[in-house]
């Protein structure tokens, strides 16, 4: 957790970023779930999202799998 924090204000940097949640769903096993306000913005965060994710590799089982997928509903 300590290292996910540390990455904290690189992603709050992201453009286009508006929210980055971290959900634990399993022993060891978790889900980061973020939202940009454009396609666009998404697919250009993906080299800064890469590195930020190997600074965590050492912690990482396997690659992570990205999907993507519209926003049904926003409750906030």
């Amino acid at each position: 957790m300590a290292v996910a924090h540390a990455a904290a204000d690189e992603l709050k940097a992201i453009a286009g970023m508006q929210s980055a949640v971290i959900v634990r769903v399993g022993e060891g096993k978790t889900m980061t779930i973020a939202a940009y306000d454009t396609e666009d913005s998404a697919a250009a965060a993906q080299p800064k999202i890469q590195s930020i994710l190997g600074q965590l590799a050492g912690l990482l089982t396997a690659p992570p799998e990205v999907q993507e997928g519209p926003v049904l509903i926003d409750f906030f």
